[in-house]
């Protein structure tokens, strides 16, 4: 039971993108629906898809780092010899952990300087931007540490991640 509640707490990122996947579908089908065959359009369609599309993005990117389902430039990177492979390696980590650090840092900046200061809420809704923006530095912080412990620290994210079909066996049994 207990490992069970820290998979859940250790997925939260997929968990909330999940959601907000699900909730984005279901808002924009219903909105085609009531727009064009109701004639009758969602007024607050776009702020909710805002809002699902920023944290489904910045939470769910946490998810694939950590799933290892990043871009790589493996034609080039199995060109090299097995030592420039490894520095190359570095290199890139480096790359990633400082384009990932300048996000977090500037998104932070951006949202407090923008949103945080005025307050300001979205017309319709009334929720506030810093919610629905506030996600990115946060989901950079993610990011940054699913993609260091899946690159050197694999058998901690294999046993942390949710692993649907090995659930259903266990239950199965």
């Amino acid at each position: 039971m207990k490992k069970t509640w820290l998979k859940l707490l250790c997925n939260l990122d997929l968990f909330i993108a999940s959601i907000a996947m699900v909730v984005l579908t279901l808002v924009t089908a219903s909105g085609v629906i009531m727009r064009y065959v109701l004639k009758s359009p969602i007024l607050w369609q776009e702020e909710v898809q805002a809002f699902c599309q920023v944290w489904m993005i910045f939470l769910g990117a946490s998810v694939a780092f950590r799933a290892g389902s990043i871009v790589a430039i493996e034609m080039f990177m199995d060109a090299l010899p097995e030592k420039g492979q490894k520095i190359m390696g570095y290199v890139i980590d480096m790359i990633v952990l400082f384009v990932l650090s300048f996000l977090m840092v500037k998104s932070h900046a951006y949202v407090s300087q923008v949103f945080g200061q005025s307050g300001r809420p979205t017309p319709i809704l009334r929720i506030p931007y810093t919610v629905i923006y506030g996600v990115a530095p946060y989901g950079c912080a993610l990011m940054m540490i699913s993609y260091v412990l899946s690159k050197y620290c694999p058998k901690l994210i294999k046993g942390i991640n949710i692993d649907v079909e090995a659930d259903k066996e266990v239950e199965a049994q």
